[in-house]
């Protein structure tokens, strides 16, 4: 009985047992599979400068914001629009 709270279909259950029994094998070079993925990761993380033109109001309340919570302006900015774009951000309307 599996120490989980999930039951698996015929076919699922037939990979777990294929692979309990060791008749899997990976395909190809694992380590140089491993550096693509890495690799893959390192490009969808890359960070690009932009020159950005903001209202001085505006920036001086991220700043002090920042200050508050003892982190760069510029990396707050980051956050809030990488949290809009996930979507976990959203504006007033």
């Amino acid at each position: 009985m599996s120490k989980y709270n999930y039951s698996l279909d015929q076919n699922e259950s037939d990979i777990a047992e294929a692979y309990a029994a060791g008749e899997f094998s990976p395909i190809g070079n694992l380590e140089e599979r491993e550096k693509i993925w890495q690799s893959a990761v390192k490009e969808t993380t890359k960070k690009r400068p932009i020159n950005l033109r903001l209202q001085e109001g505006d920036i001086q309340k991220v700043k002090t914001m920042a200050l508050e919570q003892g982190i760069p302006y510029q990396t707050l900015i980051s956050s809030i629009i990488h949290r809009y774009v996930k979507g976990d951000l959203h504006t007033s309307s």
